[in-house]
């Protein structure tokens, strides 16, 4: 009983670590598109004029590939961990896209055609969608444990051979517990 809760700490504490290191790769690609954004897309803007959205897009393109691999790993349920990786998600995706929008504002069509081909996150539905499946296994749990309490309620009452006042008061109080 003590390895099963030692294995399920460490990998609670994993899920943990992985949380981490997807906060600080959001943390890092940000940083990372400013600093391109500063000092390569005004070069390569010589030779292709949406250099910067780009690579925007192809850095959304890449974090949201491990996005969603994280996700796969996690449980369907919701957790604070992949919560706050989903937040900080949305602000990298919310940055990314403006540095696609300001790009290739100069673009025929606006920089439409870039801003398409970038993946959404889907941060509020992903969301949404743990929280549903969180509430679906919560409640079907509770309905576990009413049926388990009804069950021993009613064989309790069916075989109720020898039982004292006493005895009955200390059964109801440890059901309770």
């Amino acid at each position: 009983m003590m390895e099963a809760a030692n294995a399920k700490s460490a990998e609670s504490e994993t899920k943990k670590e992985i949380g981490e290191v997807m906060l600080q790769l959001a943390q890092e690609t940000e940083y990372l598109a400013l600093k391109e954004r500063q000092n390569y897309s005004p070069i390569l803007k010589k030779w292709n004029t949406i250099a910067g959205a780009v690579a925007a897009l192809t850095l959304n393109n890449c974090y949201g590939h491990l996005l969603k691999q994280y996700l796969s790993e996690m449980t369907t349920s919701i957790t604070v961990e992949v919560v706050i990786v989903l937040q900080r998600a949305k602000i990298l995706e919310d940055v990314l896209v403006q540095m696609v929008v300001e790009d290739s504002a100069d673009c025929e069509d606006g920089g439409k055609t870039v801003v398409r081909e970038m993946v959404p996150f889907e941060v509020e539905s992903t969301i949404m969608i743990r929280i549903r499946k969180w509430i679906d296994e919560s409640l079907h749990k509770g309905k576990e444990c009413l049926q388990r309490a009804k069950e021993s309620e009613v064989s309790f009452r069916l075989f109720p051979t020898n039982i004292t006042e006493g005895d009955h008061n200390l059964l109801c109080i440890k059901k309770i517990k």
